[in-house]
């Protein structure tokens, strides 16, 4: 193997290790809130403690870039973004849903890529793009409403890890800004002190008087960790290297594998039962993300009419 296709290799590795991660984050999340740790408490120990690893990882390492004042903004944008409002609509939102069905939702991120690209990059939808996010929403309807009783805490829920989705395009907006001008480290070492900074009043003002009632077991705590380690640290860095390499749309694609090994990680972990038509309905949801990533490529007919 040659040293660039070594190298290549290298890449894709950790965009997959990357999306492992993420896919495991949703069933240590669901391990953390049955202790009764509260949503604003895990996400602020979660950030506090990857703000410490990466900031030591920083030190040692010496790839922490310093900041321009005229990007700040576009820091203070992207963290208000994510981690700020997309852990709370991902965590609050999990309270309601399972684990699975929280990591369905998430999946559909890359299709809403493309209305962000047609709002701000003024590019066209095509009708596959049209027809994938058609599918997925009519798979992740399919997930949400079988299978359960309480149909309205699933909406609710539903309709709070949505908000997830949105806050993850927004954040997508601000990174296109800065994603060339600075190394994945300092881009998620400041994203998380600074998102730090919007959770902690917070937790003062909604968690802090509720903190005797919490419930720190080893298994909330080694879930607390495991969240801070592999998911808010190790994740974020290889999906930023692999972003710069293969491109946002490449990197995006292994994204798909999140909702199947959310699925089988819960199912060996905390015994989540799927019905048949949540598969089904799962199914559906990687059938219009697939049709989307692999038809807007073949097909470029807005640009093949521009040429005419």
């Amino acid at each position: 193997m040659s040293k660039s296709k070594n190298s290549l290799f290298k890449v894709y590795i950790q965009a997959i290790l990357a999306n492992v991660f993420w896919g495991f984050s949703f069933v240590w999340t669901d391990i953390a809130l049955k202790s009764h740790i509260p949503p604003i408490t895990l996400v602020t120990l979660r950030m506090i403690i990857a703000t410490i690893l990466l900031g030591s990882w920083a030190k040692f390492s010496g790839n922490l870039q310093k900041i321009k004042f005229a990007d700040l903004k576009y820091f203070l944008g992207l963290a208000f973004c994510e981690p700020f409002l997309y852990f709370l609509c991902e965590t609050y939102g999990q309270t309601m849903v399972s684990p699975t069905v929280t990591s369905v939702i998430v999946a559909t991120i890359p299709l809403f890529t493309s209305i962000i690209a047609l709002s701000f990059l003024h590019e066209r939808l095509s009708i596959s793009n049209l027809a994938g996010i058609i599918l997925s929403l009519m798979g992740v309807l399919a997930v949400v409403f079988a299978g359960n009783n309480n149909i309205s805490g699933q909406i609710t829920g539903a309709i709070l890890v949505f908000g997830a989705v949105l806050a993850a395009l927004g954040y997508a907006v601000f990174v296109k800004y800065i994603v060339s001008r600075y190394n994945a480290t300092t881009l998620v070492f400041y994203q998380n002190l600074i998102g730090l900074v919007y959770f902690i009043p917070c937790f003062f003002l909604v968690d802090f008087q509720h903190i005797n009632s919490m419930h720190f077991t080893f298994d909330a705590i080694l879930a607390i960790g495991e969240l801070s380690l592999f998911a808010s640290v190790a994740a974020f860095i290889m999906y930023s290297h692999s972003v710069k390499v293969l491109g946002v749309s490449k990197a995006g694609v292994f994204c798909y594998l999140i909702p199947v090994l959310t699925a089988l990680f819960a199912f060996f972990v905390v015994d989540e039962q799927l019905t048949i038509f949540q598969w089904f309905g799962m199914a559906i949801v990687i059938l219009g993300l697939l049709v989307s990533q692999i038809a807007g490529k073949k097909i470029n007919f807005y640009n093949n009419r521009k040429s005419k």
